[in-house]
């Protein structure tokens, strides 16, 4: 085995869990500290992300489950299709496995039930791993929990200890669920936090970093400029839109300051690629040139598939030679570890 790439896999996975942990109890986790940071929290992105990588961290998985009881009504469960669709993160029967959980709450059943159906995992295989991709023990037949084990997955039973919280409504990362709670689940809530943390948008621009398909998006902008709260530009045929001056800062901005939106599903999609494949790789035993070689496509491959992500430490130089190619790579994931967690 190459021991530089299991280490640089272990420490990039547990910058991961330590960024999913900050999230979650930002949200309203019970016990973790919270994030005061300007970065706006994408919920479904990071259930999505969350549900893949948690496999290896059954603590957060389960309080995850206990914030969803808790917050479930703020999730858009449509905006999570959507984003699962483009996306296809590693999570499909965790989903689906939840939402049944989810639906047996009355207020949930119609919101959840529909996703409950989706995805399914043959054979049957144990849900948690340990950090080095062991399976671990799994309850007998009679002991498992049912909601999993329909989609393939072996755990045993779900004790929700119910101490999640609400969301904090002055956090700046918790904005979108703070205008969801005021407007509703649906665009304008995405909209209104671009739009606080960018003098102007396109249509376009928006739908690609919103998640949501651009006719949405663009009846959306129409319907909101009547208002008086949004105003346009025309530019070359072009509409561009962007909030009215201070009208809406005691909201948008409760501390004065502009938030961060981020297109997470991107971003957290290119971490699961590279999370992957690296603990993929540290577990066979591989040529150090096949190794270089691999790494390489991968972050190539990444490259050409989120051509509109502005991570420039995804890019490696193709002609870089062998004896480089270690240091550089774990400065890459060095790199992209710093964007988890400010």
């Amino acid at each position: 085995m190459n021991d530089w790439l299991i280490k640089s896999k272990n420490q990039f996975q547990e910058h991961i869990l330590d960024f999913l942990w900050q999230q979650w109890g930002t949200l309203g986790i019970a016990g973790v500290s919270k994030s005061k940071n300007h970065r706006i929290i994408d919920p479904e992105a990071l259930l999505l992300f969350s549900l893949s990588v948690c496999r290896y961290e059954p603590r957060l998985f389960d309080e995850i489950i206990d914030w969803l009881f808790q917050n479930g009504q703020f999730i858009n469960v449509q905006r999570l299709q959507q984003i699962q669709k483009k996306y296809d993160f590693h999570c499909g029967p965790q989903l689906s496995a939840i939402a049944e959980l989810l639906s047996k709450k009355s207020s949930y059943k119609l919101k959840w039930s529909g996703l409950a159906e989706k995805y399914y995992q043959k054979p049957t295989e144990p849900l948690f791993f340990d950090k080095d991709r062991n399976p671990l023990p799994c309850p007998e037949d009679k002991d498992v929990n049912h909601e999993f084990i329909n989609h393939g997955l072996r755990r045993g039973s779900v004790n929700l200890r119910g101490y999640s919280q609400s969301f904090d409504l002055y956090n700046p990362a918790c904005l979108l669920l703070r205008l969801r709670a005021l407007l509703g689940i649906n665009a304008r809530a995405e909209i209104l936090c671009l739009l606080a943390s960018a003098k102007e948008v396109h249509p376009s621009e928006a739908a690609r970093r919103t998640a949501y398909y651009q006719k949405t998006v663009q009846t959306t902008l129409v319907e909101m400029s009547q208002s008086g709260v949004i105003l346009t530009r025309t530019s070359k045929k072009e509409k561009f839109y962007r909030l009215k001056p201070d009208i809406l800062d005691t909201l948008l901005k409760p501390n004065g300051k502009p938030p961060t939106w981020i297109n997470w599903p991107d971003f957290l999609k290119i971490v699961e690629t590279i999370w992957l494949k690296t603990s993929k790789l540290s577990t066979m035993t591989i040529d150090p040139l096949l190794l270089i070689s691999e790494l390489k496509k991968l972050m190539q491959s990444i490259y050409e598939n989120h051509l509109n992500t502005d991570i420039d430490e995804i890019i490696i130089d193709s002609n870089i030679r062998v004896e480089d190619f270690t240091k550089i790579f774990q400065e890459k994931l060095r790199l992209i570890s710093g964007r988890l967690i400010l």
